[in-house]
């Protein structure tokens, strides 16, 4: 699945992408950068995702440094603390401290959140081992993150292969500096979702490129189904 990615500091400017593609797509991908484990910054209040009236579904990119702090946040919470965003399925985080990212999948978990852990292309993949079971999906960051438009790092893919050769029902999702020339050599990985950012909304028609992308990646898919 291709899934735009949005990173933004203004939420209307969020708003404004998602309803960009919200027609043609399933999913959005939107980040969240607090300026600690990741420099840069964007809009910081997730509760606001509740109030954007579209079909389009959610996933949510937390370079935080506490992610819990950030979805307990919000004027109405049940008596449990936890409010799912309705229109909100994945939340997804980077490699943090262990009691943060325990916490994170805790409370992810108990709200009903499908969880994601991205790791940067510098970071082992062992180091998710202790928290597989609780995964469903894995993140592969494929530049250095904090802004759209940073440079690919063609040595994720191999790590990306190596993944699928060892969790095959693990969903895999690559994030970062794919565009029309990085974009072939992704799919060759088999990667099941691919994060398009700069490539999409930097385009004259955002529509019209997302509907590029996915067509040749679902035509590589189902090709790859047949074998």
């Amino acid at each position: 699945m291709i899934i735009p990615g949005i990173l933004e500091e203004n939420f209307d400017e969020v708003k404004r992408k998602i309803r960009l593609v919200e027609n043609v797509c399933s999913t959005v991908q939107v980040d969240i950068v607090d300026n600690t484990i990741i420099t840069g910054k964007t809009f910081l209040n997730i509760q606001k995702i509740r109030k954007v009236e579209t079909k389009t579904d959610t996933t949510l990119h937390l370079m935080v440094e506490k992610p819990t702090k950030y979805l307990k946040t919000g004027p109405i919470l049940n008596l449990f603390n936890k409010s799912k965003i309705p229109n909100m399925s994945t939340v997804v985080t980077q490699l943090i401290k262990d009691k943060d990212l325990k916490s994170f999948i805790s409370f992810s978990k108990n709200a009903g959140y499908k969880i994601g852990l991205s790791i940067n292309a510098d970071e082992d993949t062992s180091l998710l081992q202790p928290y597989m079971e609780d995964l469903d999906i894995v993140q592969f960051m494929s530049v250095v993150p904090g802004k759209q438009g940073n440079d690919f790092i063609p040595n994720v893919l191999d790590k990306i292969r190596d993944f699928k050769s060892h969790f095959p029902l693990i969903t895999t999702q690559i994030d970062g500096g794919v565009n029309e020339s990085t974009f072939q050599q992704v799919l060759e990985t088999g990667v099941d979702n691919i994060v398009v950012g700069s490539a999409i909304f930097n385009s004259e028609d955002p529509k019209k490129k997302f509907l590029e992308f996915s067509s040749i990646f679902n035509e590589r898919t189902a090709n790859g189904a047949r074998r």
